[in-house]
């Protein structure tokens, strides 16, 4: 969020009437991610009751030729989460649950459930294991399973705390208190989320599946190489609370809208849900990092379906971004719609050059890269600061990397040496060196 440079000193008075300049230019901005294989999926902003800025570029199904639209749902990811903690503090009003019950007596099996209450799930003070850090996370995240077996999943790891001792952002939790929601209303997830929000919201896109529906206008998720790479498919019922939702643009926006304007929980519940400390996390949301205005967000991944909202409750604004496929910093983009809310128009990115190296130079390194020994392979772009890595193999998020000199290139512990002249680059990363050779064209 720091990324955020623009000073917010005009007037929001311009949302009444759509700047048309800076709506096209906005339009540009998106058609220009797109072409340059940043981007692909929707956005749109909200003021007050309206939505005032919508756009989807790219495809929903690649090999198809179906393109994103206004009504293309997305698996929203960890934004989910507002989701569960709304349903939570409704069951709270509703006398159903109280902050204050202990886990074990839903799960006693999890180690320190007993000392686990449902405010520390749904603040991620519990400690408990995140499952999405599990070493076999592919494989587990690829097949249906059960509730039991998704809790004794959990319950065989070592807590990373006492529980109340520390933060760790864990999607266990939201797991957890989905199958108590369950438990408590006799309902599936799925049923509550409609009966609960989305009807109650008119949010006709919004609703959890265990599976990607191609036949409910649902887009596929990709990695960015010399072509679009579909991920593989999760099963998301291993993220129904956490991070199975699918959504729109304009659904989260609205939802976001009624959050905030008590449509949904009291406005004592909402103050609760809501985190002081600016970073900090509360139930199911995060404080924006920056000053003004004052705003809160959730972003979200799974598979490269990723997502980001951003909501400024005095100003009654929200702007929120959908990827399906994605190669830039998601917060650009909505640091982008945020300005053009307040009339700046945006500049397009130039993404034939990096910070600190010859443009004519970075042209050479520029393309997608194969490993001598192996078939993956590497595209290598840049975000229009920094150069960008991208593997291909499925769900490999984008990488940002540092340059060093003499044709090399840091990214934590993966270092890479181009030798332009020879079409070649090495990549190290731990004990493991690949050499790679770029792709004709």
């Amino acid at each position: 969020m720091s990324k955020l440079k623009f000073a917010f000193s005009l007037s929001l008075c311009m949302l009444s009437a759509l700047y048309v300049p800076a709506q096209q230019k906005l339009d540009e901005y998106m058609e220009h991610l797109f072409h340059n294989r940043k981007f692909m999926g929707s956005v749109a902003i909200s003021f007050k009751d309206s939505i005032i800025y919508a756009k989807q570029v790219g495809y929903a199904n690649v090999r198809a030729g179906q393109e994103n639209n206004m009504d293309t749902k997305f698996r929203v990811a960890s934004i989910s989460k507002t989701f569960t903690a709304v349903l939570v503090l409704q069951a709270v009003e509703a006398g159903k649950l109280s902050l204050e019950d202990k886990l074990s007596r839903y799960y006693p099996e999890i180690k320190n459930a007993d000392k686990i209450t449902i405010e520390q799930l749904l603040k991620h003070r519990s400690g408990i294991f995140n499952f999405t850090d599990h070493k076999d996370r592919g494989q587990w995240e690829a097949r249906f399973h059960t509730e039991r077996e998704s809790v004794a999943h959990i319950a065989k790891e070592k807590p990373r705390f006492e529980p109340g001792t520390d933060y760790e952002y864990s999607n266990s939790n939201y797991l957890l208190l989905g199958y108590i929601l369950e438990c408590i209303y006799d309902k599936p997830y799925a049923l509550l989320l409609e009966e609960n929000i989305c009807k109650r919201l008119q949010l006709n896109n919004t609703y959890f599946t265990n599976e990607t529906d191609l036949s409910r206008n649902e887009a596929l998720s990709y990695n960015i190489q010399d072509t679009y790479l579909k991920n593989a498919s999760v099963n998301f019922s291993n993220h129904p609370a956490s991070g199975g939702i699918a959504s729109t643009a304009t659904d989260l926006n609205k939802f976001l809208a009624a959050l905030f304007k008590g449509k949904l929980i009291s406005k004592e519940s909402l103050e609760m849900m809501l985190p002081v400390d600016k970073g900090a996390y509360g139930m199911g949301i995060f404080k924006l990092s920056f000053d003004q205005p004052e705003g809160f967000e959730h972003a979200g991944r799974i598979e490269n379906y990723i997502s980001d909202y951003w909501y400024f409750p005095k100003e009654e604004l929200g702007v929120v971004s959908l990827a399906n496929a994605i190669n830039i910093d998601i917060e650009d983009i909505n640091t982008t719609l945020l300005q053009y809310a307040y009339g700046k128009a945006p500049k397009l990115p130039d993404f034939n050059k990096i910070e600190g190296y010859a443009e004519e130079a970075f042209k050479a390194l520029k393309g997608t890269y194969t490993a001598k020994k192996t078939k993956q392979k590497i595209t290598i772009s840049s975000d229009g600061n920094v150069l960008v890595l991208q593997l291909s193999g499925l769900g490999q998020d984008y990488l940002p990397f540092e340059y060093k000199g003499n044709n090399t290139f840091v990214y934590k512990d993966i270092k890479m040496q181009f030798f332009p002249e020879q079409k070649e680059m090495r990549y190290e990363q731990g004990k493991a060196t690949l050499q790679y050779k770029k792709q004709a064209g």
